[in-house]
């Protein structure tokens, strides 16, 4: 059962009332990555490697995703606490599937999304516009169509002139000329387009080029990825932990945007990380101003807009994605990070 506005009111009233030191209570939490822990996760990491999970009296466990690992059904039944769901809109998709899953989104790691159709040209070329996509070929991955579709609406965009392909998360097609654009993040596969770049041996496709990225965010399409959910059932049932939860999370996502050399350093030497040193200074560059927004400098870090879930709910129900709209308050909650 979805828990009311009103609802949740009541389980954060009586988190707060619940007072006490952290160590009064240990609790244990596993956090479900929606990929290999890498440098995008870097706010979880950091709290655990910093101690700000033990701080706040929880017994913390980072379980990696990947292929075939979908955190909702995972965290749904219960065998983890927290998750990492890609893109925002899958909780509003999971809730009004035919068989709903009764998860909240409760913060986000990305206030501005990494989210863009990638293109390789000149580094001398001016920025890329969506109207440019016309008369080329996209690489999407499969179930993502419906995003392009609704992008095209918004920007003027003929659909039936552009090519869509069916593409992997890898971005090799791109550089190999097979694709004019690529669906992906600008924190991910823009690392390999500039470290083939630069390679005296690249191929004439990619040698000496720099990539442009259209940004979701920057026309039109508002979403938050990499947002943590949780089930309704903990929400009720133990509102302290995601009090504390979340509060461990902030204080990494603030050492990651104050202390980004320092986090280099930790997260290298994070068991099972998959990113040197290398790439994950180059990644804060990009990433560290994504972690932030105006919303998020004044409410907090992780806070989250209820018009953004608004605009996501209000996409995926034009992109026929959904059979109904749902009350924003029915998916994301800020009620469990304390008062600024």
């Amino acid at each position: 059962m979805a828990i009311s506005r009103r609802g949740f009111a009541v389980v954060a009233a009586a988190a707060a009332l619940s007072g006490g030191s952290a160590t009064a209570q240990q609790m244990s939490a596993v956090t479900q990555l929606g990929w290999l822990r890498n440098g995008e996760y870097a706010p979880i990491m950091i709290a655990e490697a910093k101690g700000f999970f033990k701080e706040e009296g929880i017994d913390h466990k980072i379980v990696d995703g990947g292929p075939g690992k979908n955190p909702i059904p995972i965290v749904a039944v219960g065998q983890a606490q927290f998750g990492l769901a890609t893109n925002g809109m899958t909780v509003v998709t999971a809730r009004l599937a035919k068989d709903p899953v009764d998860i909240v989104a409760i913060g986000t790691l990305f206030q501005q999304a990494p989210t863009a159709y990638l293109t390789i040209t000149a580094p001398d070329a001016p920025p890329a516009k969506p109207k440019d996509m016309e008369g080329k070929t996209l690489g999407t991955q499969v179930g993502t169509e419906y995003l392009f579709q609704a992008f095209a609406r918004k920007n003027g965009i003929d659909p039936a002139k552009v090519k869509v392909v069916t593409a992997q998360a890898t971005v090799e097609p791109l550089m190999a000329g097979k694709m004019d654009y690529f669906l992906g993040w600008v924190v991910n596969q823009t690392y390999q387009i500039e470290q083939e770049a630069a390679k005296a041996d690249a191929p004439d496709t990619v040698k000496g080029k720099a990539w442009r990225a259209i940004r979701l965010s920057e026309w039109g399409v508002q979403l938050y990825t990499d947002v943590i959910f949780t089930s309704a059932d903990t929400l009720k049932k133990n509102p302290e932990l995601v009090r504390r939860y979340l509060k461990a999370v902030q204080r990494g996502m603030q050492y990651v945007i104050d202390s980004p050399n320092e986090s280099v350093e930790i997260l290298a030497k994070f068991p099972g990380q998959v990113e040197d040193a290398k790439k994950l200074a180059w990644r804060f560059k990009l990433q560290n101003p994504l972690f932030q927004s105006d919303y998020s400098k004044k409410n907090g870090p992780l806070t989250m807009d209820p018009e953004v879930w608004q605009g996501m709910i209000t996409f995926l129900k034009e992109g026929d994605q959904i059979p109904r709209t749902v009350p924003v308050a029915e998916v994301m909650t800020n009620e469990y990070f304390a008062k600024k």
